[in-house]
């Protein structure tokens, strides 16, 4: 007879094996960092050429326990251009949550906060690949180098285009949530460029499934869900002009728009915006497109400047992004 018979015939089990039996049937059943795939690439732009990101997105709850994982960044080649390990988890663990790896400028361009920082030049738009630990790889452009996880063939071909991102493509099942099935290891099928739209942990997933109200409700019609929004003029980071404009698109036709300047509310806008006279000093700026069902881009897009003291003529144009 064993001894944790003996012992629970004598109604006393050994503290060790109490405890052992204890953390048995406590364990957890799964990691809580795998069921995560890559959302969103963005190598940075012909002007802004250290602004980069992943955004990682979870398709189930309690997938936010990442302390000590990591994202490698690749060559062409495959050669590891870099790896960001995290810290300590991220807060929000719900389904659909996104974790954003972003480096300082790109916190800047798009006013936001990352939950991990990358180093700059980590992305290369022509050609290049990024692994969320071995669980999910992403290839794009003239990429053929080896991986730790099947990509298929590369996304976009002829690279990423300037100012574009890589969005995953959640079309099968159900079309406004991330799962499993919209990972088929084909980074050419699963992945098409898009405006960037970073997303960080703290911003609440706005993602409904099928048949809830709003942007899940058409999904098998072809319903888009959230619109999103781009700016394509803004002003320097720094500039004399102290009435800057904003030129800024949505990638769904008829859309309209709010504006936010500083610490204002939102209110409705068109495009091109124009501040009225800034003080000197730093300042920010934020657009969000409305589609014809009301729904609102979740992640209005975002710019921080600055007015320097000095010469407050208009400058001659804002720049093309």
């Amino acid at each position: 007879m064993s001894l944790g018979l003996i012992q629970l015939r004598r109604g006393a089990w050994p503290c060790s094996l109490a405890v052992a039996v204890f953390a048995w049937a406590t364990a957890p059943a799964r990691a809580t960092f795998h069921e995560i795939s890559i959302r969103e690439i963005y190598p940075g732009s012909a002007a802004l050429s250290g602004s980069e990101y992943v955004e990682l997105q979870m398709w189930t709850p309690g997938q936010n326990l990442v302390g000590g994982h990591w994202l490698k960044t690749y060559s062409a080649t495959g050669a590891v251009n870099g790896t960001t390990t995290f810290a300590s988890k991220v807060p929000g663990g719900a389904s659909q949550s996104t974790i954003l790896l972003a480096t300082p400028l790109a916190e800047s361009e798009f006013g936001i906060g990352a939950d991990a920082t990358m180093s700059p030049d980590q992305l290369d738009p022509a050609g290049g690949a990024v692994c969320w630990e071995a669980l999910d790889c992403v290839s794009w452009g003239n990429f053929s180098g080896p991986l730790p996880s099947p990509a298929g063939s590369p996304a976009v071909a002829t690279g990423i285009p300037d100012g574009m991102a890589l969005r995953r493509t959640i079309s099968p099942g159900c079309a406004t949530l991330l799962e499993a099935t919209d990972d088929r290891d084909n980074s050419g099928a699963d992945f098409s460029a898009v405006f960037p739209s970073p997303r960080s942990n703290s911003t609440a997933p706005s993602e409904r499934a099928c048949g809830a109200s709003g942007g899940g409700t058409n999904a098998s019609a072809g319903e888009r869900g959230a619109p999103q929004t781009r700016l394509t003029r803004k002003p320097s980071h720094r500039t004399h002009d102290r009435t800057p404009s904003f030129r800024f698109i949505s990638d769904e036709a008829g859309s309209r728009f709010e504006c936010k300047l500083d610490r204002k509310p939102f209110s409705p806008c068109r495009s091109p915006f124009t501040a009225k006279r800034l003080r000197p000093g730093p300042h920010s700026f934020k657009v969000r497109a409305l589609d014809d069902s009301d729904e609102l881009d979740p992640s209005p897009a975002a710019y921080v400047f600055s007015v320097a003291v000095g010469n407050s003529q208009q400058q001659p144009a804002s720049r093309p992004i």
